[in-house]
């Protein structure tokens, strides 16, 4: 097998990279480039026990020595400087048509089909979309589900066949999910966002609810848990502390997903339904609650569930009892 490389060392892309070099073949090399040293680092020394490590010095530079790499980057100007912007992005990479590219960031669907066309038409390789759902602990775990802009793959297509082998060591085979054409994973995760992240909302404004009344909250969390309410907005995002042991929420809304990303996302969902003619109430409802999370300096580097806070209106009263982050004093 040939050398593979990560791009994006961030909440995904570590998780990702670091099952990758537990799981591939001691005798390939996993190559990996991230903006911040920081980051570099931290990855060099939790994954340096399991096989060789080397730094890219660019974009270029590392898809220039690998035959497949992932890339997982926070937002669509992020994906176009490292793939179409300055002498270093991956576009300045040797030819390649065997190269298999595959981008799991989270982008509008039409910059993802123009960063993919451009990668194509220069020869530099097969370019897949696979973004994920699954988080923070489903990167750590290796449990990450994927949304493919790529055919179901049958025996004779390698390439699809590919990115199901290598997307099946850092998430569950059986959850691959292979939904069309280039631009058709982000459509899929536009999609399962917009429900995720309104979800978010209305899970938070109905626990409050349900606790002003005074009921108790393990209770009330066991009644919708059993009910037609549970969901993933249950679980590992659960907003009020102390129910679920591993959500942010219980571990002072230590930042697994960003208030930005959730604008970021909603606004691209927005944007999407009413291009098809989708009057999307409910996204813009969400985008009006993650805005005062993400205005508020006090939360903006918190988990976005930290929205618990703000309908409940006891930011300071937690600001007061916990007071330092890892991102610095609030």
């Amino acid at each position: 097998m040939s050398d593979v490389g990560v791009i994006g060392l961030g909440v995904i892309g570590f998780g990702m990279a670091i099952n990758l070099r537990r799981k591939l073949d001691s005798g390939v090399t996993l190559h990996v480039y991230d903006v911040l040293d920081t980051a570099i680092q931290r990855f060099l020394k939790e994954a340096g026990d399991y096989g060789k490590v080397e730094v890219a010095t660019s974009p270029a530079d590392l898809v220039g020595k690998c035959g497949t790499v992932l890339s997982s980057l926070p937002a669509g100007q992020h994906v176009k400087q490292v793939y179409l912007e300055g002498d270093n992005c991956v576009l300045k990479a040797p030819v390649n048509a065997d190269r298999l590219i595959i981008d799991c960031s989270t982008i509008e669907i039409e910059l993802t089909r123009d960063v993919g066309n451009q990668i194509m038409n220069a020869g530099l390789g097969n370019f897949v979309d696979a973004t994920v759902s699954g988080g923070v602990w489903g990167a750590n775990d290796g449990t990450l589900t994927f949304m493919v802009g790529h055919a179901k793959p049958t025996e004779a297509d390698v390439v699809g066949n590919r990115v199901w082998n290598i997307l099946s060591l850092v998430g569950q085979r059986d959850k691959i999910r292979f939904c069309g054409g280039l631009g058709m994973g982000q459509v899929a995760k536009i999609a399962h966002n917009y429900v995720s992240l309104c979800n978010n909302v209305t899970a938070t404004q109905g626990m409050a609810l349900g606790l002003k009344y005074g009921i108790d909250k393990q209770v009330l969390w066991e009644c919708m848990t059993d009910g037609t309410a549970n969901s993933w907005v249950m679980g590992l995002e659960q907003p009020v502390p102390g129910i679920v042991p591993d959500a942010p929420s219980s571990n002072g809304y230590r930042r697994a997903f960003a208030p930005a990303l959730s604008l970021k996302d909603l606004g691209i969902a927005v944007k999407c339904a009413e291009k098809v003619g989708i009057n999307p109430t409910v996204g813009k409802v969400a985008i009006e609650a993650f805005t005062v999370v993400d205005n508020d300096p006090r939360t903006k580097n918190l988990d976005h569930t930290s929205l618990w806070l703000h309908v409940n209106d006891n930011v300071d009263a937690f600001i007061k009892e916990n007071g330092v982050w890892p991102g610095g004093t609030l």
